[in-house]
């Protein structure tokens, strides 16, 4: 019997998707529990998550919060296959700054871009991160590999951040399909990816 993670989550296209395209990397078996839009903010879901945001996730007695965090957790307990890359190897400042490119400049801004295009937010949350997002991301985008991954020839957790990024920001609008191709073309492509439905039709 394979292994499992119990992932709380509001759907396949919120943050959780990392965490499910991960496990799925992984070979884990993930068992969703679904949690209501405003129940996060509640008890008994804050027993779990103080911090009252999505996804959580139980892994082998432990409660894991924080998206990149839990990426992190799962992929370090893992040699095989190895999607992390750890302090002395070739290619570790090439994955420490595409996983803060990504994680920390782009990801919060496009995420408020996306519920606020969804009417959660209102509208000036799109306004306020607009220009800033398109700024950051055009360097990025330039800067993606024309072969391999992020971090050189190995798929990592840095690919998973940044294809969560890259796919919000074309949904909306804010790169063409082109414009991060072939790297992005190498994500969709992944089983894994599929298996999590991660991409969705793209």
């Amino acid at each position: 019997m394979s292994e499992s993670i119990v992932l709380y989550s509001f759907g396949d296209v919120d943050r959780s998707g990392k965490v499910r395209w991960l496990a799925a990397e992984l070979g884990l078996d993930v068992v969703e529990s679904r949690v209501g839009f405003g129940e996060q903010r509640k008890h008994p879901y804050l027993d779990k998550n103080a911090l009252g945001q999505i996804p959580t996730v139980e892994f082998r007695g432990r409660t894991l919060i924080e998206s990149s965090a839990i990426c992190h957790e799962m992929a370090e307990s893992f040699d095989e296959p190895k999607l992390w890359i750890g302090r002395g190897e070739p290619e570790r400042s090439k994955y420490l700054f595409w996983l803060a490119a990504f994680g920390e400049n782009l990801e919060g801004r496009l995420v408020e871009c996306a519920v606020s295009r969804g009417g959660i937010l209102g509208p000036e949350h799109f306004a306020l991160h607009e220009n800033r997002v398109r700024a950051k991301l055009a360097p990025l985008v330039a800067m993606l590999p024309r072969e391999g991954y992020l971090a050189g020839d190995r798929f990592t957790v840095a690919d998973v951040v940044g294809g969560y990024s890259l796919r919000l920001a074309l949904t909306l609008g804010f790169v063409e399909r082109a414009a991060i191709e072939p790297y992005f073309g190498r994500l969709v492509a992944r089983e894994a990816a599929r298996q999590a439905r991660f991409f969705g039709a793209l």
